[in-house]
């Protein structure tokens, strides 16, 4: 159950928010398991924030975001961007921020699966993982194969691939 408390009339951003992990949907997108944590409706368009796991050798293809920052925080695992070409490995508790319009990808490294955080501001890309993505059940994994549905929602949201998969 959704809690928010607000002393404001409810059209306004609630002073705050708890999404208790059993309200929480996850998807599958591109290999990667996503778990939306708050998005848009939660923290008045402001970010979302999700946690993913990614297995090794999973991660994202070349893209750009057009509306969104992104920043990444490692919880575990080591996980390679490539930022316009530029090669950086992030180990545990390691952070990134990526503005609009920055050209990467990454892939997790040996020998463990990554998880991280995620957080994209202004919120909203949440729908696209929800459209894009495959409804993920605790403990199911899938294929980094079924990505295409991605490069296919990809554009509504202003999320760019370099070379799509098709």
């Amino acid at each position: 159950m959704l809690a928010s408390m607000s002393t404001e009339a409810p059209r306004h951003t609630p002073s705050y928010t708890i999404v208790p992990v059993a309200e929480r949907q996850a998807y599958w997108i591109g290999g990667q398991r996503q778990a939306v944590i708050a998005g848009a409706a939660e923290t008045g368009k402001r970010y979302a924030l999700s946690h993913s796991t990614i297995a090794v050798g999973g991660g994202a293809a070349e893209h750009h975001h057009s509306r969104e920052a992104e920043a990444f925080y490692v919880i575990s695992g080591r996980i390679r961007f490539s930022l316009e070409g530029r090669e950086v490995i992030l180990n545990k508790g390691d952070f990134l921020h990526a503005e609009p319009g920055l050209k990467y990808s990454f892939e997790v490294l040996p020998p463990d699966t990554c998880e991280i955080l995620i957080l994209y501001a202004p919120g909203g890309l949440e729908r696209f993982i929800a459209e894009a993505g495959i409804a993920a059940a605790d403990g199911e994994a899938r294929s980094i194969a079924e990505a295409q549905q991605v490069f296919d929602a990809a554009p509504a949201y202003g999320v760019n691939y370099t070379a799509s998969k098709k």
